[in-house]
């Protein structure tokens, strides 16, 4: 699977412009299972890193209720969102705040999946209270219900033999073996709580990376990197991980949304094992990227 596949759900901080890039990183043969506890917009989980069944996780209800019901009843998220769509162009840009406000106060699932689709430049963002809080993108009528339809029951069929959980990532990886397959996408290196209000332990995730490698199991982190002249460098340490690659990823929407410029995104993959000639090539391919630079970076 090479060609980009469009997003069933729009979640900041997704890889969906570079998920086919990083799955070429995946192992060639997986004898186990496919883990993602920090699943997102679940950018990877069409791959699900070659292996068939997979347990995918995250600690917003919300979010992971938006991913069974994708997986059990697309028909209904699809009829869901056509309502909403069609009350928004039919009643102006107040419906969207109703819906924000409904969402606020009953935590309906498939009104989180509206308010992603068309909040400004589809950023997840939530107050302390926990609530959504951001805006209508008035110049952006969000994806035909037709066409979010076909997506819908197209990521139906992806998700199958995912198991979908709320939970603490630690708890979603405990039953991680030798032989497994790991995609890490926690939130980005040197920020704080943007999506719920609650501080990231660098310290524990680094000890949940060794244990992984302790029992045998493969894992790809995407973390910190550089926005423009910002850096992310949360110094993951050396012995932890075996490669290191740069990844661009276009360009940030945060300045974008602050109106603060455009800052070009370069984000850092760590792996624990090393990918074969062929895998880094065609990463290299994919990211419009010199092969010959990752030489020295591999080591």
């Amino acid at each position: 699977m090479s060609t980009k596949i469009e997003p069933v759900i729009k979640w900041s901080g997704s890889k969906g412009k570079v998920a086919s890039s990083i799955a070429t990183l995946f192992p060639q043969k997986i004898s186990g299972r496919y883990f993602e506890p920090f699943v997102g917009g679940g950018a990877l989980l069409p791959y699900k890193g070659l292996a068939t069944i997979g347990l995918a996780g995250d600690i917003i209800p919300e979010l992971i209720g938006i991913w069974n019901c994708i997986k059990s009843s697309p028909g209904v998220v699809a009829s869901e969102y056509e309502v909403r769509w069609s009350s928004l162009q039919e009643n102006g840009y107040l419906e969207y705040y109703k819906i924000r406000d409904s969402f606020n106060n009953n935590r309906d699932p498939l009104d989180l999946l509206f308010l992603t689709r068309t909040c400004v430049n589809g950023l997840v963002r939530f107050n302390k209270k926990g609530d959504f809080n951001n805006s209508l993108h008035h110049t952006r009528p969000g994806i035909n219900p037709s066409e979010f339809r076909k997506i819908c029951y197209q990521w139906s069929t992806y998700i199958q033999k995912v198991e979908f959980v709320v939970d603490d990532y630690r708890n979603t990886l405990h039953s991680t073996m030798n032989g497994d397959v790991v995609f890490l996408d926690p939130p980005y290196g040197g920020t704080k709580g943007r999506y719920q209000p609650t501080n990231f332990d660098l310290s524990a995730f680094f000890n949940e990376l060794d244990r992984l490698n302790s029992i045998g199991a493969k894992w790809i982190l995407t973390f910190d990197g550089i926005a423009g002249s910002r850096e992310y460098n949360t110094q993951v340490p050396r012995d932890l991980y075996q490669t290191f690659l740069p990844l661009p990823t276009g360009n940030s929407p945060f300045t974008k949304l602050m109106n603060a410029g455009i800052d070009a995104v370069v984000e850092s993959v760590y792996l624990n094992f090393q990918p074969g000639p062929e895998s880094i090539r065609k990463f290299a391919e994919n990211t419009r990227q010199d092969s010959s630079i990752f030489t020295n970076l591999r080591m």
